[in-house]
């Protein structure tokens, strides 16, 4: 193995304890599905949320006195675009950004081969924004949730 794969397995060990985690809330997600005998009923998010929106954002208006964006929406990616759209809130410069988007998807993918790659290619770039991927993806699993372009995700 050569030294960016070395690497690139490094910044995955990083994040290894999220994407355990990750792992870990699926499988306990499709238990309590599966289970007949569980005692409580849940509302799927994506209704829920979309119930309750209109009213959320009447409050929030009300409250803070500031008219909210006719555009505002409520979105549910999967996990991996999830990882996509934060890589979209790294601030990088118009010569970066493909090569963030192409990290967090490497990321994303569990792509040592292509992490590798990026390394490779601009190991400066790697070292600047593997910190925000590392940052950012980690975060995942206690946020579950973010804001970009009039969007709750």
């Amino acid at each position: 193995m050569g030294e960016f794969e070395e690497f690139a397995e490094a910044l995955l060990d990083q994040i290894s304890v999220e994407i355990d985690e990750e792992k870990e809330i699926a499988k306990l997600s499709e238990k309590i599905d599966e289970d007949k005998e569980f005692p409580n009923q849940f509302i799927g998010l994506e209704s829920f949320s979309k119930e309750i929106f209109p009213d959320i954002c009447k409050k929030v208006e009300e409250f803070t006195g500031f008219p909210i964006k006719s555009d505002l929406r409520i979105e549910f990616p999967d996990l991996k675009e999830f990882k996509l759209l934060k890589g979209k809130k790294v601030f990088a410069t118009k010569q970066s950004r493909n090569f963030v988007d192409e990290l967090f998807s490497a990321v994303a993918d569990l792509d040592t081969k292509n992490i590798a790659e990026l390394i490779q290619k601009d190991t400066e770039k790697f070292l600047v924004y593997s910190t925000y991927a590392k940052s950012y993806i980690s975060k995942i699993s206690t946020t579950y949730g973010d804001y970009l372009d009039s969007c709750v995700i």
